[in-house]
């Protein structure tokens, strides 16, 4: 009997240990695929620009837009307005409904786990200082969080594709997955969900420049710590698309 109780307090001895140890090793060590990367918790706002109010009307049928719509890697460098980057802004992300705080794009279960950043280059937008920007679909506003012209940066980010730095702007699309799990359980649905709405986003941007005469091209390939660590991503932000947009060269 002596020996049993030995045995037994043994085994909880050591479960103890496990646990402690593995608790720890949660807590302390950085998520897997970060290990060298700042995990920031929120944005830090540099200053925040007011965008021009919204224009549902357009001269442009959404058929039109559709039979326009092409990938585009050449760019001129005529400055956009700043009602051209709100119309874009909002296209990507705005609210259409304030009480039950829809979007311009849907989301499966109203969860809405998108974030739209804006770069900016050197007399890229008419009265906007270069520089990249968080947009705030709730107040339609911009937040910038790094000043200056950061188009080198993000090209190199993107495998050096030169058209990144071409374009007056670029728009950059991220997701959070983690927010997606909280409302769905299964993993790989969750990953399908914001995978898809990334998309939808996607294709809004390339109609809302085609209506305005605008051009613009999907990016899809960079290295991942480079964007991360460029746009000073929040923990559980994971960037998804790149978009330059700009007149066609």
């Amino acid at each position: 009997m002596q020996k049993k109780s030995k045995f037994v307090l043994a085994a909880i001895i050591l479960l103890s240990v496990f646990l402690i140890v593995y608790i720890g090793y949660s807590v302390f060590m950085p998520p897997v695929g970060v290990k060298d990367q700042p995990i920031n918790q929120s944005r830090e706002i540099l200053a925040t620009v007011d965008l021009p109010q919204v224009e549902i009307a357009s001269n442009m049928s959404v058929d039109q837009a559709i039979q326009n719509r092409r990938s585009v890697r050449r760019f001129s460098a005529t400055p956009l307005s700043l009602k051209d980057v709100s119309q874009l802004l909002w296209a990507a992300q705005g609210i259409t409904d304030f009480e039950r705080n829809f979007r311009t794009t849907p989301s499966a279960g109203g969860v809405f786990p998108m974030e739209i950043y804006l770069v900016v280059g050197n007399n890229g937008v008419q009265e906007l200082e270069a520089g990249i920007y968080h947009y705030n679909p709730f107040n339609h506003t911009l937040e910038m969080i790094v000043r200056g012209d950061m188009r080198y940066n993000l090209s190199q980010a993107a495998h050096k594709q030169k058209w990144v730095n071409d374009a007056p702007i670029n728009l950059i699309i991220t997701g959070n997955y983690l927010k997606m799990q909280n409302k769905y359980s299964d993993k790989n649905l969750c990953t399908r969900f914001v995978d898809m709405e990334a998309g939808h986003i996607g294709q809004n941007i390339y109609l809302e420049a085609a209506s305005r005469g605008l051009v613009t091209v999907a990016i899809g390939s960079f290295y991942d710590d480079q964007m991360i660590s460029l746009f000073k991503l929040p923990a559980n932000e994971t960037p998804l698309y790149i978009y330059p947009v700009g007149n066609r060269g």
